[in-house]
């Protein structure tokens, strides 16, 4: 049974118990037993489509004291913030190499 809400009865009020029921009981089902027949299958992308567009890479996350020392330093040096750890990574990368 296909079940359609508008996007104000999905985004503007809260839901009722029954399509908490509906939600959960589907969340607990294998995805074997879902029906996606009506869902067309992507066998080509259109023209103009751009694969990973907004994918940036991983992330690295600093501890404060770093991100503090980098932030201040790249304020102070009038460089941006990427640039200044880009550099100094990589210039401990080279050092590290040419140790023996």
């Amino acid at each position: 049974m296909l079940i359609q809400f508008s996007e104000d009865e999905l985004f503007n009020r809260p839901f009722s118990d029954l399509h908490k029921k509906q939600i959960l009981a589907l969340m607990d089902r294998p995805q074997s037993e879902i029906d996606t027949s009506d869902i067309p299958e992507i066998t080509e992308l259109p023209p103009g489509t751009v694969r990973g567009r907004f994918y940036r890479g991983p992330t690295v996350r600093l501890n404060e004291e770093l991100r503090q020392y980098f932030a201040d330093r790249s304020s102070r040096e009038g460089v941006p913030f990427n640039d200044l750890v880009i550099e100094t990574l990589s210039k401990a990368v080279a050092s590290s190499e040419r140790r023996p």
